[in-house]
């Protein structure tokens, strides 16, 4: 009696343990910080002054320049990012109980990001001053670190007084759509939005302690959502793959690397792989909600046909968060309405083999809506209104930005390998450019 006892108290732990982390009883929503008013901004702005006073924001910096090799050019750089900037938030909610991180959708001011209403004076500040290159306005505004050394927030755009181009949401939604493998995903996100943010501000965002700069977390907190939209649009929540830490072969009981100066509690890769469950008590406003129950799945596979098809429906405009928990996000973009029509208009603009490249999602058998050649005539039916000028002076997708030989030594990447990658999202600006396809961005 007692052995059977053992061998149910025994079976019971393994299934506890095979169904993964609990269930979070309730969620916090990371808002666009797009939406955030001026009383918002302020109370980030004590809440950052408070913590800097109290030395955190130089720990976090100093943090993250100590690990640098060990989280970037790796599949790691996800979950650990995702497990920082919680960290981050769990910490600042000691100052500001209300305050949860908002996300920072770069690719919405991609053609001219110095104009992006985040770096202006009365949010995240803009160009650092002449000389010193110190930030002095802003909700950061004067702020001084003492990592590596004492020193203020600089800032340093990389055309001067501008910035450069950064990525275009059709190329964001092209890798949510086409890259099969976290590994591919992750290459594509780090050598393409991750990196341009970075540069284009330059100065201490162009650093390994870039995380003293509130950009760091917002811009973060954004590839995440990217991340965690890829994770529902393929089925692929436990999906960890390629090298992991060390560049030894990924796994889910990959010890997430921390430094002391800011102590995350030796989670594991699977301890944040799925919003909504253990410790990872957040979603985002825009993607889905996290999954009913824990997915089942091991480290490295596929979604099965079943798992992608359930998700292969389109979002109506205006849908409830709650409502879409069965849609998937086809669009880098965060904007419902630009990206229904950025979906609407690639549909209609290219031909099947470049959206069966590009676009795979937009190809499933559920998005109905038959594709043409920008060749053969336009459709009766009219797709939704589109502004005048939109029509009248359609403007080109600009060519993505190359990262620089000082970012890629930085981080360790294999420059040819940068380079293929840069060269395909430039192929597929130049098929855009090149067919009857508007960008609604």
């Amino acid at each position: 009696m007692k052995l059977g006892l053992s061998v149910v108290l025994v079976a019971l732990a393994a299934l506890g343990e095979a169904q993964g982390p609990q269930k979070c009883t309730s969620l916090r929503v990371r808002r666009n910080a797009a939406s955030l008013s001026a009383q918002d901004w302020q109370s980030i702005s004590t809440m950052l002054q408070r913590m800097d006073q109290d030395g955190w924001l130089s720990r976090f910096g100093a943090s993250h320049d100590r690990l640098f090799s060990r989280v970037h050019g790796n599949t790691c750089f996800f979950p650990f990012h995702r497990r920082y900037v919680l960290e981050f938030e769990n910490i600042a909610r000691n100052y500001d109980p209300n305050f949860v991180v908002p996300y920072w959708d770069a690719t919405q001011s991609f053609r001219e990001p110095a104009n992006d209403p985040m770096l202006t004076s009365g949010i995240l500040g803009t160009n650092g001053q002449q000389g010193d290159n110190c930030v002095t306005n802003g909700i950061q505004a004067n702020m001084q670190f003492t990592y590596p050394n004492a020193h203020c927030l600089r800032r340093i755009y990389n055309q001067g007084t501008t910035i450069g181009a950064w990525y275009a949401p059709e190329i964001i939604s092209s890798y949510l759509q086409a890259d099969t493998t976290l590994a591919k995903f992750r290459e594509d996100i780090e050598y393409s939005i991750h990196g341009a943010v970075h540069l284009g501000m330059g100065g201490e965002m162009n650093s390994g302690y870039a995380a003293q700069d509130f950009s760091f977390m917002i811009h973060h907190a954004n590839l995440d959502r990217l991340w965690w939209d890829w994770q529902n649009t393929h089925g692929s929540f436990l999906t960890y793959d390629g090298p992991g830490p060390g560049n030894s072969p990924a796994s889910l009981t990959d010890i997430i690397p921390e430094d002391g100066s800011v102590p995350m509690g030796g989670s594991s890769v699977e301890s944040v792989m799925v919003l909504g469950y253990g410790n990872v008590c957040y979603t985002y406003d825009t993607s889905r909600s996290p999954p009913e129950t824990y997915p089942a799945g091991a480290n490295n596979a596929a979604p099965s046909p079943n798992a992608q098809s359930a998700q292969q429906q389109a979002r109506p405009e205006g849908t409830s968060l709650a409502a879409a928990a069965a849609d998937p996000i086809l669009s880098g973009s965060s904007n419902p309405q630009s990206r229904a029509l950025e979906s609407s208009r690639l549909q209609n603009s290219l031909g099947a083999d470049i959206m069966n490249r590009f676009f795979p999602g937009l190809g499933s058998s559920l998005f109905s809506r038959k594709r043409r050649s920008y060749k053969e005539e336009k459709p009766a039916a009219p797709e939704a209104p589109v502004a005048a000028a939109d029509c009248d002076s359609p403007q080109p997708i600009p060519f993505p930005p190359r990262l620089n030989p000082d970012w890629i030594h930085m981080h360790g990447f294999d420059p040819e390998r940068v380079e293929m990658f840069h060269k395909n999202a430039c192929d597929l600006v130049e098929l855009l450019n090149n067919s009857t396809y508007i960008s609604p961005y």
